[in-house]
């Protein structure tokens, strides 16, 4: 899985990195907002780079990749998961010191996501992980034939 996995590292290192949430926190909050109007989440992996730019980590991920590709993967995740992860993406720019994310893809048959979220101590700040899994884009679902 080539692809999620090079795009999610990219995306760690702009979520990885508490600084960066703080300083674009208004950016991203406009990105992962809750859909409105009929729009759906996967809106958000269109607007992405134009939002954040190519000299973004994330822009720099989808650079070579033809957004009608990121959309197809995106739009194929069901909207119940990607509106988590939405959801704890928005809550988290909420909190007055947003902690750093971590995001991971692994191998699964059906689409599942798990979260945890460490708080801070004395010696480790606040971080949260998301981690995903589901097929393969190319992988045919055995009951919808999508892939």
């Amino acid at each position: 899985m080539g692809f999620l996995q090079a795009a999610i590292s990219h995306m760690n290192r702009m979520f990885g990195d508490p600084e960066f949430l703080r300083a674009n926190r208004e950016q991203i909050l406009e990105l992962y907002k809750p859909p409105e109007n009929g729009e759906n989440v996967a809106t958000i992996a269109r607007n992405t780079q134009q939002m954040l730019g190519d000299e973004s980590a994330l822009g720099e991920g989808i650079r070579n990749v033809a957004a009608s590709d990121v959309a197809k993967i995106i739009e194929d995740i069901p909207s119940t998961i990607l509106e988590a992860q939405r959801a704890v993406v928005h809550a988290n720019l909420q909190r007055d010191e947003p902690f750093g994310m971590t995001f991971a893809w692994a191998p699964g048959y059906d689409h599942e996501v798990t979260i945890w979220e460490s708080p801070p101590t004395a010696n480790t700040p606040g971080w949260i992980t998301v981690l995903v899994k589901g097929r393969h884009p190319k992988d045919k679902h055995p009951i919808t034939g999508r892939g």
